[in-house]
């Protein structure tokens, strides 16, 4: 943010040891400006120190001028200022701006002088995070500025930004667009940030719909507009704007897997699956059990059975997962599938989940009565009696196994 701060120090000093001659056709006013002439003297070969790169031997300089005699308030003024200019140019940007704020309390330096040096203390300022002493001496800069320009607006805007002051800062960076014909990019983002933190997201949209149009190599902004059309709730224009993007394959994965959840919010589960299962298998995506259940999941909701199962075995091949196991044992009941449901049912479970293990033995029985091996059925419906979740269910296969004709039983 610092813009051009050395030039402008620079031409300070010279003013303040230009005033130094002609005195003779100087007004009353005019020789208040005037540089005693052991101040001159030293501030001329500090200046030159300033130029040879020489900042310490300038600050020591300067610093033994302010305590050797007493000097006017202007010719302290200026002793400050250089002081300032030196302490900037070696990186001492705290100690810079207490000289500037210093020189200042003076209210000795010209108009010009004064309005200027407001600007680069406002500034430094913010360069060392002091946003509210920075806000103080930037206003003060645009009250006695008749045309502020769009990088006065832009610090403005960053200024207000710091302290969380975002209609003054959307404001003032509004303000620097429309004054530069070229704006650069940082600008924009800053106003789009401005709109994002006061949720003017119709705003911010149309802001980010104009940087695309003057750059559409600009990928991120798709995505930037996508998300602000999701938090506008207009989810239809977000998925175009995440599909786009897709095809022009500019999404990471994790943008990708946006794209997936927005499928799946907007019941669009078969898009979702494919998705997904193209982005695993070419290794965009890796194959762990979060992943391979969302796509299990997704191809359950487009009804899309035999992939699911698909999956499912995968996930039991590698991780050995009882949920899995379980959800693949559900599966099967309904395709009717008995004696696939008791392969994978019929295991020893990894959980001591007693709730778990009950429904688990309840497709079992179910399974086991359907294949026609009713002893073990029972064993797996009193098994299942052992917890509230499956009692009522267990009783009632029990009582249809008991009633059941004696010669269809097992021996």
């Amino acid at each position: 943010m610092i813009i051009l701060i050395k030039k402008l120090l620079y031409k300070l000093t010279l003013i303040s040891l230009c005033v130094f001659y002609s005195v003779t056709w100087l007004s009353a006013e005019e020789q208040k400006y005037l540089l005693d002439q052991k101040t001159h003297t030293v501030l001329s070969e500090c200046h030159q120190y300033i130029e040879d790169g020489k900042n310490a031997d300038a600050i020591k300089k300067l610093k033994q001028l302010l305590v050797s005699d007493k000097i006017k308030d202007y010719d302290a003024a200026v002793v400050y200022q250089t002081l300032g200019f030196a302490e900037y140019n070696i990186g001492n940007f705290t100690i810079s701006a207490d000289n500037f704020i210093k020189a200042l309390s003076f209210k000795a330096l010209p108009k010009d002088v004064t309005h200027q040096l407001n600007y680069s203390t406002s500034e430094i300022l913010l360069q060392i995070d002091k946003p509210k002493e920075a806000l103080q001496y930037l206003s003060k800069w645009f009250t006695d500025e008749a045309t502020p320009n769009a990088e006065a607006h832009i610090l403005a805007a960053t200024i207000n930004y710091k302290i969380k002051n975002y209609k003054e800062m959307v404001a003032h960076a509004e303000k620097a667009l429309s004054l530069s014909d070229d704006p650069p990019l940082n600008w924009y983002e800053l106003l789009l940030t401005g709109y994002y933190e006061a949720k003017s997201y119709k705003k911010a949209a149309s802001l980010v719909e104009k940087i695309i149009s003057k750059d559409p190599q600009k990928t991120n902004y798709w995505l930037h507009l996508a998300e602000i059309y999701q938090r506008m709730k207009q989810d239809k224009k977000a998925l175009a704007i995440y599909e786009l993007a897709y095809t022009k394959k500019i999404l990471k994965p994790d943008d990708v897997l946006r794209l997936i959840n927005n499928y799946l919010y907007l019941d669009m589960p078969y898009k979702a699956a494919v998705i997904l299962e193209k982005e695993i298998n070419n290794g965009d995506i890796q194959p762990d059990k979060k992943m391979l259940t969302l796509l299990a999941d997704s191809w359950l909701l487009a009804h899309e059975n035999e992939r699911v199962k698909t999956v499912y075995k995968e996930i039991l091949k590698k991780f050995n997962d009882d949920s899995t196991r379980l959800r693949l044992g559900q599966l099967y009941i309904q395709t009717k599938e008995w004696d696939k449901t008791i392969e994978v049912l019929d295991v020893k479970f990894n959980t001591d989940d007693n709730t778990f293990i009950s429904k688990a033995k309840l497709l079992l029985g179910i399974a086991q009565f359907h294949a026609k091996e009713l002893l073990k059925a029972t064993q797996a419906f009193t098994h299942a009696l052992s917890d509230q979740s499956t009692k009522e269910q267990a009783n009632w296969w029990l009582n249809h196994i008991k009633n059941m004709p004696t010669d269809t039983q097992d021996s």
